[in-house]
C-alpha cells in the first residue's frame, strides 16, 4: 500500500480560498482512491469533514506535530496543499509543494515581502517536487525563487460545478437584478473600482460578498456611505455554499478586478452557471478567463460601464448561446483531472520516475 498524507490544515478557515481547495480536493480523491492507496488526510481538531471511504484516515494537528516534524510518521508522499504550510513531513517522506501564487508581492510591504521569499525559498530547498495551479504563477516563482534543477508541474484547479449544491435565495434579496463579485477585502481585490459603477446602472444592485471585518472593508464601507449608495451595495459578510450558488446562478454578470490572482476560482464558478464575466488583465486572470471573458482595459469608471453595457447586451441577443459556451469552457476546470493529474504524479514520485 502506498502511504499518502495530504495536509488539510486549510479548513480551518472553509469559506477562504484555500479553505474550499483543500475540501473540493479532499472529497474528490477519497472518492477515487485506488487500492493501492492509503490516504491521511492532517486535519485541525475542529473541522466540517466527515468521509465514508475506510481507505482514508485523519491524523488531528498538535502541538508536537507542528514544532517536531521528525516525530511526524513516514509517508511515501506528503502533499501539502498550499505554499506555507504549519507541518512539515520528516525527512524520509517525499514531500510535495504546491505553490497557489506569490501574491505577497504585491500585497506586502519590503521588509514582510523579504521574510515571506526566505520561507518560501526555504520550503523549495525542502520539498522534493513543486506544483502549482497556473502557468502565470509558474512564471512568477521561477522569476523570484531559486529553484536549483527542480522544475514546477502545473497542474490546474478542480472547480466545482456546483450542481450539487441547493441553491438558496439570500435574505437579504427581493428579485432585483444584480452584479455578484466575491472575496476576502484586501486591497488586491480591488473592489473600489466596481462602486462607482452603480451610479450608471440604477435598476441593479451590486453584491460583494466576503469577510468585510478587514482595513479595506471599512474603507470600502466610508467609500459607499460617501457615494450615498448604501441602498444600491450590499455587503452581506461570508455566505454559506448555498446562498453562493444561488448568487453565481441568479447574477446578471460577475465582476472581478482583482490585482493579483494565482487562479480565480469565482470565475469558473460563475462559467460553470453560463454567467458572463468581467476581469482586470492582471495576473492569471486573462490564462483562467481565455477568449470568453470579458477585460477591463483600465479603472476608468466611463470605460468600465460602457464595457459591461455593450456586452451584456451581445450577451443577451446570442440568446442561449452564449450560456452554452459558457459552461462547456468551464468543464475542463473539473476536480477529476485535477485530482487524476495528482495520483499520477504521486505514483511517478513514489516510483522515482520524475526529477524532483
Amino acid at each position: 500500500m502506498k502511504k499518502i498524507l495530504i495536509d488539510l490544515y486549510k479548513i480551518k478557515e472553509l469559506y477562504s480560498g484555500l479553505g474550499q481547495f483543500s475540501v473540493n480536493f479532499a472529497n474528490e480523491l477519497a472518492s477515487r482512491l485506488p487500492k493501492d492507496f492509503l490516504v491521511n488526510f492532517f486535519i485541525p481538531k475542529k473541522n466540517e469533514l466527515s468521509f465514508l471511504n475506510n481507505k482514508v484516515k485523519t491524523t488531528n494537528a498538535s502541538f508536537l506535530k507542528r514544532y517536531f516534524p521528525s516525530l511526524n510518521e513516514t509517508y511515501n508522499i506528503w502533499h501539502s496543499l498550499h505554499q506555507f504550510p504549519s507541518f512539515l513531513p520528516n525527512k524520509n517522506s517525499i514531500w510535495i509543494l504546491t505553490i497557489h501564487d506569490l501574491n505577497f508581492l504585491i500585497e506586502k510591504n519590503e521588509g514582510k515581502k523579504a521574510k515571506y521569499l526566505k520561507l518560501l525559498q526555504k520550503n523549495i530547498d525542502r520539498a522534493d517536487c513543486i506544483t502549482t495551479i497556473s502557468n502565470f504563477s509558474k512564471k512568477e516563482i521561477e522569476n523570484n525563487m531559486d529553484l536549483g534543477l527542480k522544475k514546477i508541474i502545473v497542474i490546474y484547479n478542480g472547480v466545482s460545478s456546483g450542481k450539487d449544491i441547493k441553491k438558496i435565495k439570500p435574505s437579504f434579496l427581493n428579485g432585483e437584478k444584480y452584479f455578484f463579485t466575491i472575496g476576502v477585502f484586501n486591497k488586491k481585490k480591488n473592489f473600489e473600482v466596481l462602486l462607482p459603477l452603480m451610479k450608471y446602472f440604477d435598476d441593479h444592485l451590486l453584491v460583494i460578498a466576503g469577510n468585510n471585518d478587514t482595513f479595506y472593508g471599512e474603507e470600502i464601507k466610508k467609500k459607499i456611505k460617501k457615494l450615498n449608495l448604501e441602498d444600491r451595495i450590499i455587503l452581506p459578510g461570508k455566505i454559506n455554499n448555498s446562498n453562493k450558488q444561488w448568487l453565481l446562478a441568479n447574477c446578471e454578470a460577475l465582476l472581478f478586478p482583482s490585482l493579483a490572482e494565482g487562479f480565480g476560482l469565482p470565475v469558473i464558478e460563475a462559467m460553470y452557471e453560463g454567467k458572463p464575466v468581467f476581469l482586470s488583465k492582471h495576473t492569471s486572470l486573462p490564462e483562467i478567463g481565455g477568449s470568453l471573458a470579458f477585460y477591463f482595459d483600465s479603472f476608468n469608471e466611463k470605460h468600465m460601464t460602457d464595457l459591461i453595457r455593450s456586452k451584456l447586451e451581445d450577451v443577451y441577443a446570442s440568446g442561449e448561446k452564449f450560456e452554452a459556451k459558457s459552461k462547456e469552457y468551464a468543464k475542463q476546470f473539473n476536480w477529476k483531472n485535477c485530482v487524476n493529474k495528482y495520483l499520477d504524479l504521486y505514483n511517478k514520485l513514489e516510483n522515482k520516475k520524475i526529477q524532483t
